[in-house]
């Protein structure tokens, strides 16, 4: 499938009949009462002359009200994907039955395993996942690698693969004994992402004052239909139901990380795409191929701190305490008050067995977050 440039993300609700532990957001399985009408929704991205793909995510999209009815609307002329947890059996059937494949670009499926178990919910997405494969439909089925579920993930992989079903592990984002994730998987991340090193693009990059075409080519939509710039930048360019006036051109991103989908909007010259692709082989723990990149970063921004502050990290994971302080020390010398690049030399000198230094995110090589 081609999948359209232009990305509309309808947050529909925030309502979940899931209460994972490391959710965001608070659990309420209460009934969702405030709808919208997705004939309005397509006939704002139909006036824009362009196909757009419709992310539809919450919360849990399948117990939206008449969530098949909308489908079907809104593939008439435009692409759709699906964030679900695919535990809402009688609708999952409903919409294998009524919509066509072609129109969907992946219904991304979490399995989130632990409140499935609390559920008794195992046998039904096994199921239900098979449904939808068997209909043609691509689906992505990710598990939350949070840190207390690494030791047992490779035994659900090969559970479900028993039954025909893949599984993609997913970075967990967010800390966790006062680490940050996935920065802090570490060389650990080499054992489960090595099958899937597209999972080092789901990090919260810092894209702050790099022209972005979000407001125009990626929209976000609350579930009253107030749209936003993007997920991350809450500047509201109108309502669905009434009137939206899109950006143009490409006005610089005004936030310091980066919640969704930036890369296919942001703007990057060769040394911050470098960082950006040498970050993300460096989450995964591959760290041959994120050396190339960084290297590759210097040469075409010779001194920027935060391709110094990675390339220490790089190094650390080598055993070389010396170079990685030296590396450290650059960078903290370029941006004296950066908080990240000061404990990383600290960490380095005190030389702890244990010392994980951080990951620069900062790809305009501004403050560093950690």
């Amino acid at each position: 499938m081609n999948v359209p440039c232009n990305s509309l993300i309808w947050n529909m609700t925030r309502k979940c009949n899931f209460r994972c532990e490391y959710c965001y957001f608070p659990h309420d399985n209460s009934p969702v009462t405030e709808t919208l009408d997705a004939g309005r929704i397509k006939d704002f991205l139909d006036a824009t002359g362009e196909t757009w793909k419709v992310g539809l995510t919450g919360g849990e999209p399948f117990i939206y009200p008449g969530i098949v009815d909308i489908c079907e609307t809104l593939t008439q002329t435009h692409v759709i994907g699906i964030d679900t947890n695919l535990s809402v059996s009688s609708k999952v059937r409903e919409f294998a039955r009524r919509i066509d494949p072609a129109r969907v670009h992946n219904l991304y499926v979490a399995l989130h395993i632990e409140e499935r178990e609390r559920v008794k919910g195992v046998d039904a997405f096994i199921d239900n996942a098979r449904l939808l494969l068997d209909r043609g439909f691509e689906i992505i089925v990710n598990y939350v690698v949070h840190p207390t579920l690494e030791e047992r993930f490779h035994r659900d992989v090969a559970f479900f693969a028993d039954h025909g079903i893949g599984i993609t592990p997913r970075p967990f984002r967010g800390e966790f004994e006062g680490r940050r994730y996935p920065e802090a998987y570490g060389d650990r991340a080499r054992a489960i992402f090595a099958d899937h090193l597209e999972q080092g693009k789901k990090v919260a990059f810092n894209f702050e004052g790099l022209p972005c075409s979000a407001g125009r080519t990626l929209l976000r939509m609350e579930p009253d239909g107030t749209v936003f710039r993007c997920p991350g930048d809450k500047t509201v360019l109108g309502n669905v139901m009434d009137e939206v006036t899109l950006y143009q051109g490409c006005p610089p991103c005004t936030k310091k990380r980066c919640p969704c989908r930036g890369l296919d909007h942001v703007r990057l010259t060769d040394a911050q795409a470098a960082l950006v692709e040498g970050v993300q082989f460096a989450v995964v723990a591959e760290n041959d191929a994120s050396l190339t990149a960084f290297e590759q970063a210097m040469v075409a921004s010779p001194g920027h701190p935060c391709g110094e502050n990675n390339l220490g990290v790089l190094a650390w994971r080598r055993g070389d305490r010396d170079a990685a302080a030296r590396r450290f020390e650059r960078a903290l010398k370029s941006r004296p008050d950066n908080e990240l690049y000061a404990a990383n030399l600290d960490g380095a000198r005190a030389g702890a067995p244990d010392f994980d230094p951080g990951i620069c995110l900062d790809v305009n090589g501004d403050a560093a977050s950690r």
